[in-house]
C-alpha cells in the first residue's frame, strides 16, 4: 500500500482521497515539530508572505477530515526521524529509534493508516476454539458456557483442543460432545505437541468460520462478555477484538499479584512498540476474523513456535496487517478449579524475546 505526501496535495485532491472509497488509505504528515520548520526554511510562512504556496496538515487534522469520511485510525508509526541521510545506519537501529517514545513524537515524517469502516450485520459461520488442559473440575463451567452459546443467532462450530491432560477432561470433553451436538458442530482434537499456542493453531487450523474466536476453558473470563465481544468481532473484518481484564475490578485471587504486574508492564511495551494502545496484552480471549488469520497464515507468523500462548503474535500481526485492535472490556474471575497452565519467569522471557523481534523489524 503506498503512501501518500499530504504536503503535496491541493485542498480537491485531499478530499477526494477519501471520496474514492477505498478500503484502506495510507497517509504521510509532517510531525508537529517538523512541520513549521520545514515551511519556515522554504519562506513559505505568512511570516515572510502574504499567501503560503503550500498546505499546512498535521495528523490532527489529517485524522479529523477522515472521521468525516468514516475512516478510522489503525494507527501511526514514525517513518522518518529526521531530514538528514541516515543510509549507513543499520535498519535494525533505526527501527528501534522510531519506536522509542519522545523520539517518534518528534519524528520528521509520520504514516497513518485508516481502514473504512462499515458494520454489517452478517450470520456467517463462527468458530470458537477452546483449548482445555487439566479442565476436569470445571464441567459446570464448560456446560453453563454452552448453553449460553445457543443464544448466539449464527451458526457455531465448537473445537475443543484437549492438550494431554492428567485428569479425565479429554472424557468430560467428548460426553459433553455427545450431549450437545444437536445444539453445535463440535470437535474435540487431542493436541499432537505442547503449549497452548500449538493448541489455538491446530484448533483454526481446521476451522471453517468466517469469525473465529478463542476462549479459555477455565472460563474465568465472564461468558456473557466473550459472547458480546464475538458478536461485536462480526460487524467488521477489519478488527481484532482484545477483550481487557484489567479495565474493571477482577475477582479476588483472579490474577496472581507477579502476573497482573507482569501484564501491565508487557501492555506498556506493546503499547508502545506498535503505537496503539493495549489494555490487556495475555488476556486469552481473542476475536478476528478469517481475513486476519489467512494473513498470518501467509507470512508465516502464526505457526511460529516463539510465543508461548500466541496473544503478542497476534497483536504484533494485527498492527502489521493494518488491523484495527480495540479493548473490549471484561469481568475476570478467579479460577474455580484447576491451576494455571503457565510458567511465569520461563514464559516470560520467551515473550520478551517475541517483543524483542518485533523492536527490531520494521512493523
Amino acid at each position: 500500500m503506498k503512501s501518500i505526501n499530504t504536503w503535496n496535495l491541493t485542498n480537491n485532491k485531499l478530499h477526494q482521497l477519501f471520496k474514492n472509497d477505498n478500503e484502506f488509505i495510507s497517509i504521510k504528515v509532517r510531525g508537529n515539530t517538523w512541520e513549521p520548520i520545514t515551511r519556515w526554511l522554504r519562506l513559505d510562512s505568512r511570516i515572510f508572505r502574504e499567501t503560503t504556496s503550500r498546505a499546512r496538515i498535521t495528523l490532527c487534522d489529517i485524522e479529523s477530515l477522515a472521521e468525516i469520511y468514516n475512516y478510522r485510525t489503525i494507527r501511526w508509526k514514525a517513518r522518518k526521524l529526521t531530514p538528514l541521510p541516515t543510509k549507513k545506519i543499520p535498519k535494525f537501529l533505526k527501527n528501534i529509534f522510531r519506536k522509542l517514545p519522545i523520539i517518534k513524537q518528534l519524528a520528521y515524517e509520520i504514516e497513518v493508516i485508516f481502514y473504512k469502516y462499515s458494520a454489517n450485520i452478517s450470520d456467517h459461520l463462527i468458530s470458537i476454539v477452546i483449548p482445555a488442559r487439566n479442565e476436569a473440575g470445571n464441567k459446570e463451567l464448560i456446560i453453563n458456557a454452552l448453553d449460553k452459546f445457543k443464544r448466539i443467532p449464527n451458526k457455531l462450530e465448537i473445537i475443543f483442543v484437549e492438550g494431554n491432560s492428567t485428569d479425565n477432561t479429554y472424557q468430560t470433553l467428548k460426553e459433553l460432545k455427545e450431549n450437545f451436538s444437536d445444539s453445535f458442530d463440535i470437535t474435540l482434537l487431542k493436541q499432537t505437541s505442547k503449549g497452548k499456542k500449538n493448541a489455538v493453531v491446530e484448533g483454526f487450523n481446521i476451522s471453517s468460520g468466517e469469525t473465529l474466536a478463542i476462549i479459555d476453558c477455565d472460563f474465568t473470563v465472564d461468558i456473557d462478555d466473550s459472547i458480546s465481544a464475538i458478536m461485536e468481532s462480526t460487524k467488521n473484518e477489519n478488527i481484532l477484538i482484545n477483550c481487557a481484564r484489567t479495565t474493571f475490578p477482577m475477582e479476588k485471587n483472579a490474577m496472581r499479584w507477579a502476573n497482573y504486574i507482569g501484564n501491565r508492564l508487557f501492555a506498556i511495551f506493546l503499547s508502545i512498540l506498535i503505537n496503539k494502545q493495549v489494555s490487556d496484552s495475555l488476556c486469552g480471549t481473542k476475536v478476528f476474523s478469517r481475513k486476519f488469520f489467512k494473513l498470518m497464515k501467509q507470512n508465516g507468523s502464526w505457526d511460529s513456535k516463539s510465543d508461548p500462548f500466541g496473544d503478542f503474535t497476534i497483536l504484533f500481526e494485527a498492527a502489521n496487517n493494518n488491523i484495527k485492535i480495540l479493548n473490549y472490556p471484561v469481568r475476570y474471575y478467579a479460577r474455580k478449579s484447576g491451576a494455571p497452565n503457565i510458567s511465569r519467569w520461563i514464559d516470560g522471557l520467551k515473550l520478551l524475546k517475541v517483543c524483542w523481534i518485533y523492536m527490531i523489524s520494521d512493523i
